[in-house]
């Protein structure tokens, strides 16, 4: 039996979090008293469409990138070489797009890939953008081997992956990594995060329906390990494993355990 994707709807939003607020005041142009009516409404739009608790939660407005301690790196590597390329996995409202052209990526710089390819419309309507800001969009499946993968091949510098990973379990990540490989160039650099345990395992999947692998810091290294593998490429790998608001509050749930946190990643193609 499947869970009830009714549960993720956060009834009792009061306010966002103060990056995202300033980000949509200062960005966007809200006025201070439309920022969580204007979220509110652009989030029941897409939770209609795709029932993702980081939309129903509110997670789909955080400024994830700018948060890691990587961050400094990914500007400098971005801003001081024209030619670099920055692809964005999972984008989902490209907040975290908006955030690197605020801080001055060039828009031909920054490509987005997301699944459903209406939050890429509806992020527009969220930004309010559409006049100041146009950059590359996929909507693909990384599962999907018939998609036209050639616009992506062996082009980018920087990648960014946030609550993707997790999604699938261990046999489904290293077919997601094994093309977001695919897309780097020698050197590139991925930052991002995972949902992990503490122990790393096949754990209950938030859909009811499956597992979903947990990463520890441990498990990842071979993870990679694996990946490099099957592509003929090597990766160094950094690790930050805590926990997190967005553990914490989700730990009443059924796919829910005790050494559940947050890892958080660096990724270098080192080969």
């Amino acid at each position: 039996m499947t869970n009830d994707s009714s549960q993720w709807l956060q009834k009792d939003v009061k306010d966002i979090e103060p990056t995202s607020r300033q980000l949509l005041e200062s960005y966007s142009g809200l006025a201070p008293e439309e920022v969580v009516p204007h979220c509110l409404a652009i989030r029941d739009k897409a939770f209609a469409l795709y029932p993702w608790p980081c939309i129903g939660q509110m997670r789909f407005i955080r400024l994830s990138l700018a948060s890691y301690p990587s961050y400094a790196t990914v500007l400098e590597r971005i801003r001081g070489n024209a030619d670099a390329r920055f692809l964005d996995l999972g984008c989902c409202f490209g907040q975290d797009i908006r955030k690197l052209f605020i801080d001055g990526a060039k828009p031909e710089q920054l490509v987005g890939l997301d699944l459903v390819s209406e939050f890429n419309t509806l992020s527009y309507e969220l930004f309010r953008d559409a006049s100041k800001l146009s950059f590359e969009f996929y909507a693909r499946d990384l599962h999907d081997d018939n998609a036209d993968w050639s616009p992506l091949l062996n082009r980018f510098d920087v990648l960014h992956l946030t609550s993707l990973l997790h999604i699938w379990n261990w046999e489904g990540q290293v077919k997601a990594a094994t093309r977001i490989a695919s897309f780097t160039k020698p050197g590139a650099l991925l930052v991002g995060s995972s949902l992990g345990s503490g122990v790393g395992g096949e754990f209950p999947n938030l859909e009811g329906d499956g597992t979903n692998f947990r990463q520890s810091e441990e498990t990842f290294q071979k993870f990679w390990k694996e990946v490099g593998e099957k592509t003929n490429t090597k990766w160094a790998v950094k690790t930050i494993f805590k926990a997190m608001d967005s553990t914490r509050m989700n730990m009443n749930q059924s796919w829910a355990e005790p050494n559940m946190g947050i890892l958080i990643f660096e990724v270098t193609r080192v080969e």
